[in-house]
């Protein structure tokens, strides 16, 4: 296994003969990481090494020794633990540094993912919420202690065989800058350019601010958890720059948009995770986490309410009773509060003892979604909201025709033409602006060719309107 790996190979030893490489068992763009054995203490480990071609690089060197640094800090069951760390200099005089961690066996999300895929099998929403609840317990302790990951997504987080689940992979993540007065002030040092994975990279990210914090990484969970549950990622593109600008300016679709029917709650989670603004979304990964619990915990009452109702016999002597206390709510967070949640599906009434599951209307085929309506009161609005728009648009072009027939009247008439044309722009501006969600800069009505031409005619037409007027009053005098 000479190859890209160059000496590190089955047999090598590191660290004066302390660990021993049995087999490589992963290989990303920096580093590759073996399975070792650790002779000293006779355990199992993970031994993640330098790629030689990257080694003579001091600052690739530096980024390498400041991921065990940054994951040394951590102690957390979900977080992989970092043992030692050391650089390994061989006959070739190559300098190639080393990072022995636990060695976790299982499988990472996206392997995961795959399987699902392969399988047409659904990873139930109970496990893909519970995966992702274990991922925020693992960045609050991250983000306590003044490290932002930069880099989740699912290939970084393994689900060991006994279901544990952990984070790892620290090596573009960045310290924060806690001097300042009060949690609110935390931001990165740097911006460090554009690094980490586009699909799950947050907006703020990609625009290259200074001020990223904690509140990036809760976009990435917002992204992996849509892939858990629909199996699909909301933004896709042919190049990283597509893949950004929708990040930046789209709105995030709905897992219903997907075809996947879930409870509105948790509609309202991942549309919230997903909001542009860091200021709109969770603000901190504890409040996530136990806004992920508080839905969990609603949709089990329901389905156990459901069962319990289900399975009673009619002639059963004594009837089954179940709780009807409703679900306590989670801790208050200190982000200010979001009207938009119950907008967009928010909380179940106050003493419901069921969750508002809709009933199945045609198929649904989400990864273990509940089912769901065709449509939801969202994108109803939605289409009306279109239609509307349509409507606007096609009447900005029936005004040029009497605006236009107007242009042969007397003078003293070019008023009234002069009012039709400013109302076809006004039309026009309103049919082909941008839908809520996104930038109105980006979409205006001049950049869409379906406006155009009634935006066109009806300036044009303000100009003669407004000259023949001119032409009228020099007349008079």
């Amino acid at each position: 296994m000479v190859g890209a790996t160059g000496p590190i190979r089955t047999g090598v030893v590191l660290a004066g003969g302390r660990y021993r490489i049995e087999e490589q068992v992963g290989q990303g763009g920096m580093a590759a990481v073996h399975k070792a054995h650790d002779t000293a203490l006779n355990r199992t480990v993970a031994v993640k090494t330098m790629l030689p071609a990257l080694a003579h690089d001091e600052q690739y060197r530096a980024r390498f020794r400041r991921e065990a640094r940054t994951a040394a800090r951590l102690s957390h069951p979900c977080v992989v633990a970092v043992h030692d760390t050391g650089e390994e200099r061989f006959e070739d005089e190559r300098l190639i540094p080393y990072l022995v961690m636990e060695f976790v066996r299982g499988a990472t999300l996206s392997a995961l993912l795959a399987e699902y895929a392969a399988s047409g099998r659904a990873m139930t929403l109970d496990r893909a919420l519970a995966l992702t609840a274990e991922v925020l317990s693992a960045l609050t302790a991250s983000h306590a202690a003044g490290i932002v990951h930069r880099d989740i997504k699912p290939s970084n987080v393994v689900v060991a065989d006994d279901g544990a689940v952990k984070v790892m992979d620290f090596g573009i993540a960045r310290a924060l800058d806690v001097s300042g007065p009060g949690s609110g002030g935390t931001v990165l040092t740097a911006t460090g350019g554009l690094i980490g994975t586009p699909h799950y990279m947050s907006p703020e990210q990609f625009e290259g601010r200074r001020a990223i914090d904690g509140r990036s990484d809760l976009y990435a969970v917002g992204v992996m958890l849509f892939q858990l549950i629909s199996g699909q990622l909301p933004f896709d593109g042919d190049s990283h720059i597509s893949i950004g600008y929708q990040h930046a300016t789209t709105a995030a679709p709905t897992l219903a948009s997907v075809g996947v029917g879930v409870p509105e709650t948790v509609e309202a989670l991942v549309a919230r995770a997903l909001e542009k603004n860091p200021g709109d979304r969770f603000q901190d990964a504890h409040a996530m986490r136990a806004r992920i619990e508080y839905v969990r915990e609603q949709i089990s009452h329901a389905v156990t309410q459901a069962d319990a109702a289900r399975f009673v016999p009619t002639s059963a002597p004594t009837a089954v009773v179940t709780s009807t206390d409703p679900v306590p709510p989670p801790p208050a967070e200190p982000a200010r509060p979001r009207p938009a949640d119950t907008g967009r599906g928010g909380d179940f009434p106050p003493g419901s003892t069921t969750a508002p599951v809709p009933p199945a209307e045609g198929r649904s085929h989400g990864v273990g979604a509940v089912p769901g309506p065709a449509r939801t009161s969202a994108q109803k609005n939605e289409a009306a909201r279109k239609k509307k728009a349509a409507q606007r648009l096609c009447g900005a072009y029936l005004l040029l025709v009497p605006v236009f027939l107007l242009q042969a009247a007397p003078d003293y008439l070019a008023f009234v033409a002069l009012m039709g044309a400013v109302w076809g722009i006004r039309l026009t501006a309103r049919g082909g602006s941008s839908r809520p969600g996104q930038q109105r800069g980006v979409s205006f009505a001049v950049l869409q060719v379906a406006a155009i031409v009634p935006l066109s005619g009806h300036f044009l037409l303000v100009i003669v309107s407004l000259a023949r007027l001119v032409s009228a009053v020099s007349g008079e005098s």
